[in-house]
């Protein structure tokens, strides 16, 4: 996958964008500069042409026309003009003067522009009254109507506005430049803090998990989110190794203390030749040993195959009824129980369905219902109840027996821990029922949890999904697959 640079994107977008802006803000003022000097130009012509006027005079002939009075001009040599009788009788025109020039003009006090030889003029037309004979005492003379048409060429505006231009080209370009500049010096300061995360993330090693973000990373706030939530994964993942490191360590000592017992039976039988009986004895022992080392190498299997599934992922397709599991927990049990002189009370009604396997849900509880049999002592009673509540399933196994320590309540669910080691080998406990239960629950998307008091029984509740509420769950599910799916076939 091809790399970029995010500061290289953040500073060519800022550019273009201000470029663009430049650019229509330069559009902009070079219209309204160019609106300005038609403006004054067309003021400028305005004069020239009643100059122009003022030139008009009595010609003094039979015919009593009217004439331009060249010493009375002071226009210049580039301008076109052309100064005529409403009759079309010409007084007096520009030597650069021709019909061509006159096709450029339009009737009208406003200024327009038009195209002479290759060159841009601007020109109008004028129509004044020149008073011929008028003097002091109140005499109006005598009035002569003239048309002036007058043009000058734009090439002065061209220049001014092409200044113009050059100047905010320049200046622009001087501010893109320091823009540039400046976003790359506060880029790179920004960016400081978000190098110095990933220089701390990057010295994380499976030996050490430990990661602190640093206090100029958490100071930025965009950056704060992130630099948590990783000090946080990474707090969660050492947990996680350093868990399954316990896991290895614990099923090690305990697959190497379960072989052990077995080759020490084996030695023992070798030592020194022994009858019948005594081998058959030894034998046995040396069964029991092996069916209590494949129950431990089952239940470790059986919990790395439910912890492969996501938590409150819905695995099973089938029902299964709670109450009739335990129904069926306790007829196994019972002769158990009857050993133990506890007596196995079960609270259950008529029917409640979780999605959940039926052999897992019996191994639950089974295990559940062992759990507490174990630590009641004689005469006392163990209550297996089952209930629906509104869209979840719940049980609870209660017992009257010693408790657990407050202090051992968080870690009951761990693998191999045992509050009280002493008693393992005299129940043939391995550590592993409670933590097969919790991934049991935690894979079907249900709630496991112990309250407990020393010397005054435990209880242990359990809340699963419902079966009706499961199938709509999955419904929904499989629905929104299908939609996805369709989406993108017809796509």
């Amino acid at each position: 996958m091809k790399t970029y640079s995010l500061s290289r994107r953040v500073i060519v977008t800022v550019l273009l964008v201000e470029t663009v802006l430049a650019l229509c803000t330069t559009g902009a003022a070079l219209l309204y500069e160019r609106h300005r000097d038609l403006q004054t130009f067309d003021v400028m012509l305005r004069g020239r042409a009643d100059s122009l006027l003022g030139a008009v005079q009595d010609a003094e002939d039979e015919a009593d026309d009217v004439m331009l009075s060249p010493k009375s001009l002071d226009l210049r040599p580039e301008d076109l003009y052309q100064v005529r009788q409403p009759s079309g009788r010409v007084i007096g025109q520009s030597p650069q003067w021709s019909s061509e020039v006159r096709e450029g003009f339009r009737e009208g006090t406003r200024g327009h522009s038009f195209h002479y030889r290759g060159h841009e003029y601007r020109g109008l037309v004028l129509h004044g009254i020149r008073q011929i004979d008028a003097d002091d005492e109140n005499k109006m003379g005598i009035s002569r109507p003239v048309i002036i048409d007058y043009a000058a060429p734009l090439a002065p505006v061209g220049h001014a506005i092409g200044d113009a231009a050059k100047f905010l080209l320049l200046s622009n370009s001087l501010l893109l430049l320091l823009t540039g500049i400046t976003i790359y010096f506060l880029l790179r300061r920004g960016m400081a803090p978000l190098k110095l995360l990933a220089v701390e993330a990057s010295s994380l090693s499976p030996p050490l998990w430990q990661f602190h973000a640093p206090e100029s990373a958490l100071a930025v706030a965009e950056l704060a989110a992130p630099a948590k939530a990783l000090e946080s994964a990474m707090c969660r993942l050492g947990d996680s190794f350093q868990q399954q490191r316990n896991f290895v360590n614990d099923a090690a000592h305990e697959l190497k203390t379960a072989v052990t017992i077995v080759k020490s039976s084996l030695q023992l039988l070798e030592s020194r030749p022994r009858s019948i009986g005594e081998y058959k004895a030894g034998l046995e022992t040396c069964l029991a040993d092996c069916a209590r080392l494949e129950d431990l190498v089952q239940k470790l299997l059986t919990l790395a195959r439910l912890e492969q599934s996501s938590s409150g992922e819905l695995t099973s397709s089938g029902r299964t009824n709670l109450c009739e599991c335990a129904r069926e927990a306790a007829a196994q049990l019972d002769n158990f129980a009857a050993l133990r002189g506890v007596n196995l009370d079960l609270q259950l009604e008529d029917e409640v369905e979780v999605m959940l396997p039926r052999e897992e849900c019996e191994s639950l509880i089974f295990n559940l219902t062992l759990n507490a049999l174990q630590h009641t002592p004689s005469g006392e009673h163990v209550t297996v109840s089952a209930r629906k509540f509104e869209e979840e399933a719940m049980m609870d196994i209660e017992d009257a027996g010693e408790g657990i320590d407050f202090a051992d309540l968080p870690f009951v669910f761990n693998r191999f821990y045992r509050g009280d080691r002493s008693r393992a080998r005299s129940t043939g406990g391995t550590g592993l029922g409670l933590a097969i239960c919790k991934a049991i629950v935690d894979a079907y998307g249900g709630k496991i949890a112990i309250e407990s008091e020393r010397g005054r029984g435990t209880r242990v509740h359990v809340t699963l999904p419902a079966a009706s509420h499961t199938a709509q769950v999955q419904s929904a599910l499989i629905g929104t697959d299908k939609q996805t799916t369709d989406v993108h076939s017809a796509g």
